[in-house]
């Protein structure tokens, strides 16, 4: 399990927390990640792992202005097992105010990256990509 404390809009005072199947963690897959206040769920991400719903986990997460509207967007660096070897399933979810949403065919152009410092950089520089005006 994973908590970050978040404390902004629209999810004030809350956290976000990852956690997975204890079956599976090494690595942790079958993880999930939701917003959670006062120990409830209050909010379950559209399309984790870009659809895929089984065998992957959250590498890294970030919060962070992307588009310069002063809310914080979510930035999640996720992995995948394969029969190779574990693939990106990177995603950006843009804060509206009032929700987060993502758009899978933004997050499949993540895909060689997998530094979350890298996902930032490019969807800031690709701003027409993930932010539809």
């Amino acid at each position: 399990k994973q908590t970050f404390p978040i404390d902004f809009a629209p999810f004030s005072n809350s956290c976000f927390v990852t956690a997975y199947n204890p079956e599976f963690d090494d690595p942790p897959m079958e993880s999930e990640f939701a917003i959670y206040k006062d120990n409830k769920k209050v909010f379950d991400f559209p399309s984790r792992f870009n659809g895929v719903e089984f065998g992957c986990w959250v590498e890294a997460v970030a919060f962070e202005d992307l588009n310069g509207d002063n809310l914080k967007d979510i930035i999640v660096a996720g992995k995948c097992s394969a029969k190779t070897a574990p693939y990106n399933e990177n995603m950006v979810y843009v804060n509206t105010g009032n929700t987060f949403t993502t758009d899978e065919n933004a997050n499949y152009k993540l895909a060689d990256f997998d530094k979350i410092k890298d996902i930032i950089s490019f969807a800031k520089n690709n701003r027409n990509i993930f932010f539809k005006e």
